[in-house]
């Protein structure tokens, strides 16, 4: 579960490319500024809004949430903010709607976030990591960028997260993972032992539903499910044969002896332990029993 309520859509401030303020006296342009990626502010919250990039400009300070940009008479006219201190949740329309995006530091041009002149309403937020913090993260976007959600354990599925069909990027900071774009670990799954830029070169862009610990050395190397063949039609006509199918029937399975809890997901994670796809059918109650394996 993700460990903070804000982690789930926080934009990771570690792949922001932001720009630090330049020295006293000193000219830069911006984009050296926006290498030197300032650190995170460690003061008291507070948050300063400019009307132009390089932090110039018409200047509004805030120390907590603001649903309305429009009573500072600062609607839509900030394009650099300079953040002293705490997490901010910045969106494009007031009542923090719209396109939001988090900040932690300061941010010479908006632009990069694609906020420049967009800010409508601010929130002062908390959270307790970054992505690199948890075993498994997922991205909203290619290349670890956007709303993201941490992981230290497997879901079953990603509806309960509203981040169904929409993680574009993983990382993976410890463990090896199954990822499977049905919940309950079924349809197509993918072993990943690496972090992964670009979900769509395994065909999982917008498509991951849920996932779970795949550990090698008790399950052995991980191995697809084979497509069960089609045959064509016999002599050439009209009929069609009927796809055939393995499956196995369980009447009260066990792990290491002892019975397993009927949780979400455990039936598709038993047959799957087992060499098969996915769980055909599972009978109710707090243990599993008449489970059958296809």
């Amino acid at each position: 579960m993700p460990r903070n309520l804000f982690a789930q859509t926080f934009l990771a401030a570690a792949f922001l490319v932001l720009a630090a303020a330049p020295g006293a006296g000193a000219q830069k342009d911006d984009t050296e500024d926006h290498r030197r990626r300032p650190p995170p502010a460690s003061g008291p919250a507070e948050i300063t809004f400019y009307s132009d990039t390089g932090l110039r400009g018409t200047a509004v300070t805030l120390a907590g949430s603001q649903q309305s940009f429009a009573s500072l008479r600062f609607n839509d006219k900030a394009r650099s903010v300079e953040v002293k201190g705490g997490v901010w949740q910045l969106c494009s329309d007031s009542g923090l709607r719209g396109r939001c995006e988090y900040v932690d530091r300061t941010v010479r041009n908006l632009g990069d976030l694609g906020l420049s002149g967009n800010i409508s309403s601010a929130q002062l937020t908390n959270y307790d990591m970054g992505p690199g913090g948890y075993d498994i993260t997922f991205f909203a976007n290619g290349d670890y960028r956007g709303a993201f959600l941490g992981f230290d354990e497997g879901e079953a599925s990603f509806g309960q997260f509203r981040f169904n069909d929409t993680a574009s990027s993983v990382m993976i900071n410890r463990g090896t993972w199954l990822v499977c774009e049905h919940a309950d670990y079924r349809g197509r799954c993918e072993f990943l032992d690496a972090s992964v830029s670009d979900l769509s070169l395994l065909g999982l862009n917008d498509a991951v539903t849920s996932f779970r610990r795949y550990d090698v050395r008790r399950e052995g190397p991980w191995l697809p499910p084979v497509p069960e063949p089609v045959y064509p039609p016999a002599g050439g006509g009209g009929a069609q044969g009927i796809e055939g199918e393995q499956s196995v029937f369980f009447p009260a399975p066990t792990f290491r002896g002892a019975r397993i809890s009927n949780r979400e997901g455990a039936a598709t994670r038993f047959c799957q332990d087992n060499g098969f796809a996915e769980a055909a059918y599972k009978a109710p109650g707090p243990v599993l029993s008449d489970v059958l394996c296809r």
